[in-house]
């Protein structure tokens, strides 16, 4: 019986999703009731300004774009941990952090995610291993949604102790992907 390899892309889909899911309902709270509907406004058409935008680079540039892809991943661990620690200086300049945080996911996020297109196009070339993993990282991101939301409702914590949480667990997701990428890269698959 051949035994089958653990796939470091799910691996990093249900870890992240995790810590996201079991931070995200009292991040989520504390924000909406600080920022203004204006700022969440502006916070979309900023973010859909990003997808339109990077989404056209990296079907013109992609090849260019994605030899940088780790550095997008450290890109966004370093600037999550200052924003996270900006937070943590200042805890009532919410809708500081929250400013800062969509600019991050417009700016690096967003090119995370087109180069994770990318990646996943590496990994899975054909239509029958890309539809196995579509649906098996759709079953790992419910799981580990269930998962962390039930660590939600057990936990109590503050919102700059769950701000730490969900930073740890996103750099854990772009360790994940960071890995990746060098495995592919070292067998010249990229």
């Amino acid at each position: 019986m051949m035994k089958q390899k653990t796939d470091a892309m799910l691996m990093a889909t249900f870890f992240t999703t995790c810590f996201y899911s079991a931070t995200y309902p009292y991040i989520h709270k504390e924000i909406m009731q600080s920022v203004t509907e204006n700022a969440v406004a502006c916070n979309q058409i900023g973010n859909c300004i990003s997808i339109i935008l990077f989404s056209f680079l990296w079907n013109k540039y992609s090849d260019k774009l994605f030899k940088h892809y780790p550095v997008f991943c450290i890109l966004e661990c370093v600037i999550g941990i200052f924003t996270s620690a900006l937070i943590t200086m200042h805890p009532d300049q919410i809708l500081i952090y929250y400013i800062l945080d969509a600019i991050l996911f417009c700016l690096i996020t967003r090119n995370i995610i087109c180069g994770g297109v990318k990646l996943r196009s590496i990994r899975y070339p054909t239509e029958q291993q890309r539809e196995h993993f579509d649906n098996s990282d759709n079953s790992a991101y419910a799981l580990a949604t269930i998962i962390g939301s039930l660590i939600a409702v057990c936990l109590d914590l503050d919102f700059i102790p769950m701000i730490w949480i969900a930073t740890i667990g996103n750099m854990i997701d772009n360790i994940f992907y960071i890995i990746i990428f060098l495995n592919l890269k070292k067998r010249k698959q990229c």
